[in-house]
């Protein structure tokens, strides 16, 4: 009898950690960072080198046309650059019939650092945070960092 139960506690702890591993996949497998160009330097028309500019401009693939709040969508910054940051501004939001378009920048303080040193902190975005119609959060980690 005791064989049992302690079968069916270990049959039912592997269903139900199969299945939250599933609903997590499944929320994120229908989206997928397809693109993303990713560029640091002067901010437009000046001089100053203690603040740069970090540009961003991805392309997520929603082929199966997930539902999401258009609203919801951010960049995930590293916690360097979160507390780095000046400004974070998203300038562009596209949503196509298969796919998303974002652009955007981040500037930062860079005072007393070097290029070297700046570099050494990247990756400056650990993905995409978005929620969909249901509510749900999902976290799209960029294969390309």
């Amino acid at each position: 009898m005791k064989k049992i139960i302690v079968l069916l506690g270990v049959i039912v702890l592997t269903l139900s950690a199969c299945s939250n591993t599933g609903t997590e996949e499944e929320k994120n497998k229908r989206l997928e960072i397809t693109n993303m160009q990713l560029g640091i330097g002067a901010i437009d028309n000046t001089d100053q080198l203690e603040i740069q500019k970090f540009s961003y401009d991805l392309t997520i693939s929603n082929e199966e046309k997930l539902a999401l709040n258009e609203e919801s969508i951010e960049i995930v910054l590293t916690d360097w650059m979160m507390q780095h940051t000046l400004e974070d501004k998203m300038t562009e939001k596209n949503f196509e019939s298969e796919s998303i378009h974002i652009k955007g920048y981040v500037t930062f303080n860079t005072k007393g650092l070097s290029k070297k040193e700046i570099i050494d902190h990247s990756p400056f975005i650990e993905g995409v945070k978005m929620v969909n119609k249901a509510g749900e959060e999902i976290f799209l980690k960029s294969q390309f960092l």
